[in-house]
């Protein structure tokens, strides 16, 4: 619960904590679906016949999984990070370093973001289908969209709070095996 006191930036900070739980859920909900239409496609293969159009339906729910783990990662700071020479310069040089990679990273889901974007529009405007189960196709880039545009909310807020980390002269805290 927020109370009177805390920040807005604190307000923000538990915001983007319980959404980015909340992807995690869904990323989690979408593979333990897409494996179930596989152990049920498998299953039907053995008896009947498999699930029709059950691998189109497992790469999209697999492919939203990771689109809605990456905002835990990024808020988690579990990106891949290379510091074997940095990490000599002191706590100062990590930081810079950290600001850095995570404005590069916001900056390039960005791009990511409205070039997904521009091929949301693109699925839309044809009225592409998938072969078998004939779904039309922009609706999986539709969430994913929505996924990437809650992913770059993430980074921004990473951005800030590195700001502010620096401003408050305290080290960036990355998770470990990131620095």
């Amino acid at each position: 619960m927020a109370n009177a006191t805390s920040t807005s930036f604190e307000r923000l900070e538990r915001a983007c904590h319980v959404l980015a739980g909340a992807l995690v859920a869904f990323g989690g909900l979408c593979l333990l679906v897409a494996c179930a239409l596989t152990m049920l496609s498998i299953a039907g293969s053995l008896t009947i016949r498999p699930l029709p159009g059950e691998i189109e339906l497992v790469e999209v729910l697999c492919g939203l999984a990771v689109f809605a783990f990456l905002p835990y990662c990024q808020l988690k700071r579990g990106h891949v990070g290379v510091d074997l020479v940095i990490s000599a310069f002191g706590p100062k040089a990590m930081n810079v370093t950290q600001v850095i990679g995570d404005v590069l990273i916001a900056l390039l889901l960005g791009l990511v973001t409205w070039r997904h974007f521009v091929g949301t529009m693109d699925k839309f405007g044809n009225g592409e289908t998938t072969a078998l189960l004939l779904i039309p196709v922009w609706w999986g880039y539709a969430v994913a969209l929505a996924l990437l545009f809650a992913n770059l909310i993430i980074c921004l807020f990473v951005v800030a709070a590195d700001i502010r980390d620096i401003r408050n002269r305290r080290t960036i805290v990355a998770s470990l095996g990131a620095h």
